[in-house]
């Protein structure tokens, strides 16, 4: 198994709490039952920086299953990837082409999802 860091960052709320929800709807997406850590995120009015660290099983391809993960939350992921390491990098900036898998998606301003290094 490899392990995956998600940071998120928020928009449009107002209390720990919604981002509270916010971040188990996410972690129910993604099957990640590791839970996640929530903080201020000072650089945006209304704002909040969760992590969620989660595994997937990077038996076959951890590059495909990364995007597979990445996309139920929203799209365009922008992708880097090292061929060498055969790792990958997904970075996701809200724009007026982004498209959310729920509604309540679209209070996610930016996020990117790592596979952790071993």
């Amino acid at each position: 198994m490899k392990k995956f860091r998600l940071v998120l960052i928020t928009e449009n709320q107002n209390s720990v709490e919604k981002g509270k929800r916010f971040a188990k709807l996410i972690c129910e997406k993604l099957n990640s039952e590791n839970g996640f850590e929530i903080s201020k995120y000072e650089k945006l009015t209304n704002s909040y920086r969760i992590e969620i660290v989660g595994e997937i099983s990077g038996l076959n391809n951890s590059i495909l299953e990364s995007i597979e993960l990445t996309d139920r939350i929203c799209s365009p992921w922008i992708i880097t990837f090292d061929r060498k390491e055969d790792e990958v990098e997904l970075i996701f900036n809200k724009s007026e082409s982004s498209l959310y898998c729920n509604n309540a998606f679209n209070v996610l301003n930016w996020a990117i999802f790592e596979i952790e290094k071993s």
